[in-house]
């Protein structure tokens, strides 16, 4: 499951490369589809919201909005590196949310990444800038939602996840400009991106992470940044930068070592 989830979250960047759309309308069309998909299995595990609910759904929207927009304004590679920069965010965050303190893996693993960042963020022109930027943020906004779902891991994950991919669309609904005509194809791009590629990959995500440890589930899902960027080239042509391929093969190598010298590790509140 855990690597049937990476597959389908590493096709985001060949399908937004792809689609003759927004990155804001790119966000609020996959959550909708998503919400529409797990709405009746959601509704069946709904439970009492409250504050919780509420700061999980902004992490997520964050998350899942800043990466589209990183993705359609620098390459696909540094989108998703720099979304695997989560944690970083984790580490730093950890005390004052979750009460969990650092380690020397934790230590060694932040100052690679960091590293690794630093080498991408020198390599960007000016034109890639803004998607840099947008792709550290959606690794701020992904490592709240690590922690956030690890500190309310008692709620049910089917009525988080429709949830929040409701509050996205909502969110994003007044923010949306005029496009062209959507054409048959972009619609089919969205449900196939909606259902494949958000909706059930996260689905399942949750449901392997309630079977395996958490540091197996974070090195596995390394899967999505190492074929995210193949699939760009192969599909779209789109080769990463030589400043990528060095900061992005930091950045993972400190992730590796974050989860793998890790006798313990917990994600999303997951028990190893």
């Amino acid at each position: 499951m855990l690597a049937a989830a990476a597959v389908g979250w590493s096709l985001s960047g060949v399908i937004i490369k792809s689609a003759e759309l927004s990155a804001l309308s790119i966000a609020f069309s996959r959550s909708l589809v998503a919400a529409l998909c797990l709405a009746p299995l959601a509704w069946k595990r709904r439970q009492p919201l409250d504050w919780g609910n509420l700061w999980l759904a902004l992490a997520y929207t964050g998350s899942v909005t800043l990466l589209v927009g990183a993705t359609k304004a620098t390459s696909a590679a540094n989108a998703i590196l720099l979304q695997y920069t989560a944690p970083i965010f984790v580490f730093l965050l950890g005390i004052p949310l979750v009460g969990e303190r650092p380690g020397p893996a934790d230590w060694a693993g932040l100052i690679l990444t960091m590293t690794g960042v630093g080498w991408i963020f020198a390599g960007a022109g000016e034109a890639d800038s803004l998607g840099v930027t947008l792709g550290l943020a959606s690794g701020l906004s992904f490592g709240l939602l690590i922690l956030l779902q690890r500190r309310y891991r008692h709620k049910d994950p089917c009525w988080v996840l429709g949830g929040s991919n409701l509050v996205v669309a909502l969110l994003l609904l007044p923010w949306l400009g005029p496009e062209p005509r959507a054409a048959e194809r972009e619609v089919l791009l969205m449900i196939l991106m909606g259902v494949v590629q958000l909706g059930i990959p996260y689905l399942l995500f949750f449901l392997a992470l309630q079977r395996v440890s958490a540091r197996e589930g974070a090195l596995i899902t390394l899967l999505e940044p190492l074929l995210n960027p193949i699939w760009v080239a192969v599909f779209v042509g789109e080769l990463p930068s030589s400043s990528t391929k060095i900061g992005g093969a930091i950045v993972l190598l400190g992730v590796v070592l974050r989860y793998a010298a890790q006798g313990r590790g917990k994600l999303s509140g997951t028990p190893d």
